[in-house]
């Protein structure tokens, strides 16, 4: 088996079972869904930068044709982006994401299922006129959730740029779960659609909103509380106006110069994990830089509203992909995340450095989830190659 084979060993089953199905559907008879995509796969894997410079990959590339893929004519290509709905690739990046036991962080398992929430303007090309932003720009925008447990994507729109991202955040609610957005996210309404789901929400809110405070609630944490936050307070409040009369908890503290206000529904964690759980929201904002620079999102194949959605799904599926293969070298090479005992384990750091605190809750995921550009560099390398010892040694140490 070849390292290419080995990449996409899940979505190569979904393929087989699938891919005539949707052939059928689609009417295609030059370009057949499993080629399409597989092809579209190399292409990112490669970081080809447009649909033509994939054709001429496809007709030159000793890469491409050690693994079989023929050249295929542009006009055919380009017609797949319209024929193929983008329902079957998300059935795809579904079927990719259901098919790995993805490596968990217990310490964040035990405080239940933490969903990331928030959005991120891609810009386009000024004749995309579906993707009208201002009179002389435009932008697309990624709703993305992410859950954290697993540091994977698990659902996404790609809507215009002035998109509602509360719209996106009360679509996809799910009883138990607990969703940490940022301050566009809050709501009265937001707060109480959220409550009466019997969802959990933890999310910053602004300043400016007049509360009562209904009792002072001591700041509490397991194994003290780092120095990098200063004047903490931990409360529970009822919004003046407020319509929906919700009682929430509200924690406020300072970190330098910035003053935040956490607003949340969740009263049963300590202070400083609900601190910490806001502080993870950072990893959404990381994974849109991936996608972005890393996976180079931004350089759009196709601009019609399903090619720009089908497009976004091989780049999930893509992600999903890397992910799969780095822990599954891990796994060969021994490399076992240590799992530490409760959310506030993941912390081991006390001073007074914010920068140094953020490192700290975040370690594990930057040495166990991180894809590097150096690894990216190296997966390309080796795509054509025996998926051998050495090659998993090399994907596991970077």
């Amino acid at each position: 088996m070849n390292t290419f084979e080995k990449l996409t060993a899940p979505l190569k089953t979904f393929l087989e079972t699938q891919g005539n199905q949707i052939d059928e559907k689609s009417r295609s008879k030059s370009l057949f869904f499993e080629d399409f995509t597989l092809k579209m796969i190399y292409a990112l894997v490669k970081q080809v930068g447009s649909l033509r410079l994939l054709i001429t990959e496809l007709e030159t590339a000793p890469t491409a044709l050690h693994l079989g893929f023929l050249a295929t004519p542009y006009s055919t290509f380009r017609d797949g982006f319209n024929r193929f709905s983008a329902r079957y690739f998300r059935e795809a990046f579904l079927y990719v994401l259901k098919s790995h036991d993805w490596m968990r962080l217990k310490g964040i398992d035990e405080v239940g299922i933490i969903r990331l929430v928030d959005g991120s303007l891609f810009p386009t090309l000024t004749s995309m006129c579906w993707a009208t932003y201002k009179k002389h720009k435009n932008a697309i925008r990624l709703h993305l959730e992410m859950d954290l447990n697993t540091m994977t994507p698990t659902e996404f729109l790609v809507r215009k740029a002035n998109s509602s991202e509360r719209s996106f955040l009360l679509s996809i609610l799910r009883k138990g779960y607990t969703y940490i957005a940022d301050r566009g996210y809050f709501s009265f309404e937001v707060g109480d659609a959220i409550t009466r789901a019997k969802a959990f929400f933890i999310i910053r809110i602004k300043a400016n909103l007049l509360f009562t405070v209904l009792e002072d609630l001591p700041v509490s944490s397991r194994n003290g509380m780092p120095k990098c936050f200063e004047q903490i307070t931990d409360r529970i409040v009822q919004f003046d106006n407020d319509e929906y009369g919700q009682k929430y908890r509200l924690i406020g503290f300072h970190v330098l110069h910035s003053h935040f206000l956490i607003c949340t529904n969740r009263f049963g964690l300590t202070t400083l994990q609900i601190i910490m759980l806001y502080a993870y929201r950072w990893q959404i904002e990381l994974m849109f830089k991936f996608i972005k620079r890393t996976l180079k999102g931004i350089h759009l194949f196709n601009h019609s509203p399903n090619g720009v959605s089908i497009y976004f799904y091989l780049i999930m599926i893509m992600g999903l992909l890397k992910l799969r293969l780095k822990q599954i070298c891990q796994a060969r090479t021994q490399q076992i995340l240590e799992q530490k005992k409760g959310l506030e384990g993941l912390n081991g750091y006390f001073g007074v450095r914010p920068e140094e605190w953020i490192k700290s809750i975040a370690g594990d995921f930057y040495r166990h989830w991180k894809i590097s550009k150096h690894w990216i560099k190296s997966l390309a390398n080796f795509i054509h190659l025996d998926f051998d010892e050495k090659i998993i040694t090399k994907l596991a140490s970077q």
